[in-house]
């Protein structure tokens, strides 16, 4: 029996070789030029689409049996690469994986298939007075496995941390059918490495009381109160979440939907307190010591029901680079200043979610075009934010494909032996999710991974992308930019 006759014997109409249906799972949410993914096969042979943990332990039995690559895919709502092929192969599709399988109100838990999204998990847990803890800007969208395959943070992580400090226990399926269960520590190699050891088919998320969210907005007039300003909130007992945005990512918000940025200098910082718990008077008068204020309720309100719709601002782009890092409070500051050196004549903003520790995680994003003939080139500017946050104590957000090669120093030297390991034991054909882990070789010289020449190459680059401004269609200067 061949392969196809195999999988089609397995999994009737759940399986598709139609090259239309193909083409629409070998991308993701991020806007790669054309010749770079050229050198992978990102095109996947087959999809399968799975709609349980038998159909994952059947697709990876089948997978193992014939040789063929397996690429885990939740809704592919990231733009790491982490859910596109690198050597074509199986594409599993978890997305109708998402029943949600027990909610325990006595221990404030529940247990989710990997498919389930973030918004329909929150409406799902209401009747019983829970909701998530943390979930992704993407929530309506995003699923729980992928998040957790990607190392999210997000809303809520001000209070509760990572998408991983929530997840109590997870079940995993490997190449040879089985599906086993982890738990503490034992989860930890499965974290960030995008179903590079497995596919996780179940996980067991703690959850919170639904308690009323009581929204407030303040601005701050620069970069270093806000971080002041953060890290006093981060030990008031009501803190739930907090995010902010300069002054350049709400002009450019702004002019996407038609109104009047709500600020024009500094930053915007928007705080979720526990209603119970809050005391607006005293973050009032914590602003006030950072030389900021408290802004109308109104802003508030506005700030916190977008919170699910950060990427409006490519509505202006058409299309927008992204750099993505951690950097620690006290290092907040001077990456700003950096980055307005560093980018002086571009329309970009900046948006940072606190982080239970004292960190944030920021992503900056930069107008552009993936259509024009420079993007490219100008492409290496996304690594420009990295670089800075690199001098001062910043680390790179997560992996995929793309940044597989600085895995070691996002997972930690220790975790990364470990994941190594493990890989040489469960996928020695590196049949799982490939380049997922240490990046895809290139094919005329498979010695070097892409992702490491990516690094390279962007390095190189960067100097002069950072001359070569996007000027169609783009933003008016505003003030403020990165103050």
């Amino acid at each position: 029996m061949t392969y196809q006759e195999a999988a089609e014997h397995a999994f009737g109409q759940a399986v598709s070789f139609d090259p239309q249906i193909l083409r629409s799972y070998d991308h993701d949410l991020g806007e790669m030029p054309r010749p770079l993914m050229a050198l992978i096969q990102h095109r996947p042979h087959t999809v399968v689409v799975a709609r349980s943990a038998a159909d994952v332990a059947t697709a990876l039995s089948l997978a193992k049996r014939y040789d063929v690559p397996v690429t885990p895919r939740g809704q592919a709502s990231a733009g790491y690469g982490g859910a596109i092929p690198s050597r074509g192969g199986m594409v599993l599709d978890l997305s109708n994986c998402n029943r949600i399988l027990a909610v325990d109100a006595d221990k404030n838990t529940v247990d989710v298939e990997p498919g389930v999204v973030w918004e329909d998990l929150s409406r799902a847990l209401a009747p019983h007075g829970l909701d998530n803890r943390v979930c992704p800007t993407s929530a309506p969208s995003s699923t729980v496995g992928g998040w957790f395959a990607m190392g999210g943070v997000g809303i809520g992580s001000l209070r509760y941390g990572s998408i991983r400090d929530s997840v109590l226990e997870i079940d995993v399926a490997g190449l040879d059918g089985a599906i086993h269960t982890f738990a503490g520590a034992d989860m930890e190699p499965f974290h960030q490495t995008c179903g590079g050891l497995g596919v996780i088919t179940r996980l067991r998320l703690a959850c919170r009381p639904a308690e009323a969210i009581l929204p407030l907005a303040v601005r701050l007039p620069d970069a270093a109160a806000a971080a002041r300003f953060l890290e006093t909130l981060a030990t008031t007992p009501a803190a739930y979440s907090a995010s902010l945005v300069n002054a350049g990512y709400c002009a450019l918000r702004a002019q996407a939907e038609g109104h009047r940025p709500a600020i024009t200098s500094g930053f915007l910082v928007s705080i979720a307190l526990l209603a119970p718990q809050a005391d607006t008077a005293a973050i009032a008068r914590l602003a006030s010591d950072c030389g900021g204020e408290v802004l109308d309720d109104a802003v508030a309100a506005q700030e916190w029901e977008g919170r699910y719709y950060p990427m409006r601002i490519k509505k202006i782009g058409p299309s927008a680079l992204v750099g993505e890092f951690f950097i620690p409070f006290e290092g907040f500051a001077a990456t700003s200043a950096d980055l307005t050196a560093a980018l002086p004549d571009d329309a970009f903003g900046l948006e940072a979610f606190a982080v239970r520790g004292g960190k944030l995680a920021v992503l900056v994003y930069i107008l552009d075009d993936a259509k024009a003939l420079l993007y490219p080139l100008r492409m290496a500017k996304a690594m420009i934010p990295l670089r800075l946050a690199a001098r001062h104590g910043g680390a790179p957000y997560a992996t995929g494909m793309w940044f597989s090669a600085l895995a070691k120093g996002i997972y930690g030297p220790d975790k990364y032996e470990r994941i190594a390991r493990l890989k040489t034991a469960r996928d020695s054909r590196d049949l799982l999710n490939p380049g997922s882990i240490g990046g895809p070789w290139l094919p005329f010289l498979p010695i070097i991974s892409l992702s490491r020449c990516i690094l390279w190459g962007t390095a190189c680059l960067a100097p002069l992308a950072a001359r070569l401004s996007y000027t169609r269609r783009r933003a008016t200067k505003h003030p403020g930019a990165t103050a």
